[in-house]
């Protein structure tokens, strides 16, 4: 017998779920409110990257140093310690 989704129901693409993976992964590193701050953190800079029509998990040096002067100059931020979680993030799923 077959599996069929249910209609209305989203079937994620194989890039959304390693996607969904890397973020459990960062996130389980931390607990109570230093893991909201860095969730909240990590929200704000994957909505960015999606407006930017890039993909988060090909982050370069250069897409997060445009990203941190957006977070500056358009949102009025200063950079917070999760801002090394970004850098991180992009080396350690950086494609050798």
């Amino acid at each position: 017998m077959a599996a069929f989704s249910a209609p209305g129901t989203a079937v994620a693409r194989a890039d959304q779920l390693v996607l969904r993976a890397a973020v459990s992964a960062n996130l389980g590193r931390y607990h109570g409110e230093t893991r909201v701050h860095t969730e909240s953190d990590l929200r704000i800079f994957l909505h960015w990257y999606t407006d930017q029509n890039l993909d988060p998990l090909a982050a370069v040096r250069v897409d997060i140093q445009r990203y941190v002067r957006w977070l500056q100059d358009a949102r009025r931020y200063q950079p917070s310690p999760s801002l090394a979680d970004c850098r991180s993030w992009s080396a350690s799923t950086a494609s050798a």
